[in-house]
């Protein structure tokens, strides 16, 4: 009866609704930096191989990651590869005025409410998801250094060279 009671305890706790590899990404539509308006739709990107990349203007290792996130887009997006950098700032100010400095060509969202995070179950900053072509979370990378970056470009690699 034990074993019963820690199994169902386990099985309902936050860590049960972790979003790890081999789930499918949330169905969410974030809106759009530029036009808070304007929704950012991640089912309109399937078919792409796709990294959902969590950042904030108060993330040091966000200065980092943005520039090497960026030039992966660049060197990829005529294969198939999209990017989709979704703020947690709390105002769309600061998030523009961190990106006066550290500009991008990615698409970028917006996400004050932090339903795009609680979705993704953002556990630090920054945070990346890859989806696979059909919406599959196929890697998660938390936090941001030389060999993370070495692996994401490689899984990118990888999975471009997935058949649709």
């Amino acid at each position: 009866m034990r074993a019963a009671a820690c199994a169902l305890a386990l099985a309902f706790s936050p860590f049960a609704l972790a979003l790890e590899a081999g789930a499918p990404a949330p169905e969410l539509a974030i809106p759009r930096l530029e036009n808070p308006a304007q929704a950012l739709s991640l089912a309109s990107l399937r078919g792409n191989v796709v990294y959902v990349d969590f950042w904030a203007s108060w993330c040091v290792p966000c200065r980092i990651s943005m520039p090497a996130l960026d030039a992966l887009y660049q060197r990829n997006r005529t294969r198939g590869f999209a990017v989709v950098g979704v703020s947690k700032d709390v105002s769309p100010v600061e998030a523009r005025r961190f990106l006066t400095k550290v500009a991008v060509t990615f698409p970028l969202a917006i996400d004050t409410g932090d339903a795009a995070a609680r979705a993704f179950d953002v556990k630090a900053m920054p945070s990346g998801y890859l989806l696979d072509r059909k919406g599959v979370v196929r890697h998660v990378h938390r936090g941001y250094n030389e060999a993370s970056a070495a692996a994401l470009e490689r899984e990118v690699e990888t999975l471009l060279k997935e058949s649709p």
